[in-house]
């Protein structure tokens, strides 16, 4: 059995200032016992959070005596992952400091902290939306958080996600609510699921293909304009906030506003890639299929943009976010149990699917590749689609590796083109199930 887990933020209602006081002024003490134990550790060399509690517990509950105890406890926690995370990255010798900096802190509750046994306690509103309430141990007692709980949050608690004990608190001062952050656990079967049919993946720039001998699909992701536009963005953001006299730099507005348009840019990518990975893992979980995907290395967007001459092709090819793409595709897979097998994806576009012949491109269009030796002609992304099936080897579903496919043992295939596939579910299950006409 895997475990999976999911974490899920909710936004609270505006607090009370009775409220509000009381969970900063928690927050404050177990910011300072959280700086302390951090110190402490380093020095000590400890990575064990038990081990830290037996030497500073009777000294920090000295001082805190106010303080519930198992903040306390749950600092250690806190601590000890710091420390643990900084060791490895100077191992590695990538860490930027001398030792770990408390920049963000959250406040960790462990079950006594808050009413995890009561969990989860609604209330309904005029308006029919739902207002879910935590319990929080404070120094003034306990004290109710209103949180506002969306659809992903429903869908985990009813789709046989389990709470975790351990609950995150930030706090936004300003709007004078809090965040709590909810971690979800699913156990999911090893055991794959026996397929005799096969799905395979093409990723490229401004595209998503994948299909089958009978049917391939196309899904538009359109990435190149995506980064293209932010790149402009960005360069005029760089021109209009240049401060110094001999040595021009970015202003701090203009680095702000660099991470912005930055984050806009990474969010919008990664909100098309997951969603088109859970479309193709749903579509394989109701087919009964494997998904074949291309077996990339870390260095796959520097070398692939390399092979470009011109900047702004080296700037989208750097990224492209394959990898990416490949990770929540394997992460949907699993809570799925569907089989993903990873082929070599060299040649892939550029040999014929019958005869493995090298093609030749068209002149007319540049993406359509023709062979001459049988007269074999598609989209080298449809190409690259039907060359990863033959690659699986023997299978159910493939024929073996080292054959080419005899001629006519292969349904012509259909191509799809679909720019709006991400906002319906059905279209993919319809395009792959149904038969050639």
């Amino acid at each position: 059995m895997t475990k999976l887990t999911r974490t899920v933020t909710l936004e609270s209602y505006p607090l009370t200032e009775r409220k509000l006081n009381a969970i900063v002024d928690v927050f404050n003490d177990y910011k300072e016992i959280l700086e302390s134990l951090v110190n402490i550790a380093l020095e000590n060399k400890i990575r064990s959070h038990i081990k830290l509690r037996k030497i500073v517990y009777d000294e920090i509950r000295e001082e805190y005596k106010d303080l519930p105890t198992h903040y306390i406890y749950t600092a250690c926690q806190d601590a000890v992952t710091r420390v643990n995370s900084f060791l490895r990255l100077k191992k590695k010798g990538i860490a930027r400091t001398d030792k770990p900096e408390i920049r963000s802190v959250s406040l960790w509750l462990d079950n006594v902290l808050w009413d995890y046994d009561g969990f989860p306690r609604f209330k309904e509103r005029r308006n029919g939306q739902k207002t879910l309430f935590i319990r929080v141990s404070t120094k003034r007692g306990r004290i109710t958080l209103p949180l506002k709980p969306h659809k992903i949050f429903f869908k985990y608690l009813s789709n046989g996600w389990i709470i975790k004990a351990n609950v995150k608190l930030r706090i936004d001062c300003k709007r004078k609510i809090v965040y709590a952050i909810f971690t979800f656990q699913k156990k999911v079967n090893d055991k794959e699921k026996k397929s005799k049919r096969c799905i395979a993946i093409d990723y490229n720039l401004n595209n998503v293909t994948f299909g089958d001998y009978e049917r391939v699909c196309m899904v538009k992701t359109n990435f190149g304009l995506i980064i293209e536009k932010y790149a402009k963005i960005m360069s005029n953001v760089q021109k209009k906030h240049l401060i110094g006299w001999r040595v021009k730099r970015t202003s701090k507005r203009g680095k702000r506003l660099l991470k912005r348009f930055g984050s806009r840019r990474a969010n919008k990518m990664k909100d098309i890639l997951r969603k088109i990975a859970k479309r193709i893992v749903e579509t394989a979980s109701m087919l009964n299929a494997t998904i074949i995907v291309e077996d990339i290395n870390k260095f796959f967007n520097r070398s692939v943009a390399l092979k470009t001459r011109s900047k702004k092709g080296r700037n989208k090819l750097h990224n492209i976010s394959a990898r990416r793409f490949l990770s929540y595709l394997e992460e949907k897979a699993k809570e799925y149990a569907i089989p993903v097998i990873k082929v070599n994806p060299a040649y892939s576009s550029s040999l014929c699917p019958y005869c493995g012949s090298l093609l030749d491109e068209d002149a007319m269009r540049p993406r359509v590749k023709i062979c001459i030796k049988c007269g074999f002609k598609a989209n080298r992304d449809v190409i690259a689609v039907l060359n990863l099936i033959n690659r699986v080897g023997p299978s159910p579903f493939g024929p073996e590796a080292d054959e080419g496919l005899a001629e006519g043992s292969v349904v012509p295939v259909r191509l799809d083109l679909e720019a709006n596939l991400l906002h319906h579910r059905n279209t993919i299950l319809d395009l792959l199930s149904a038969k050639s006409a």
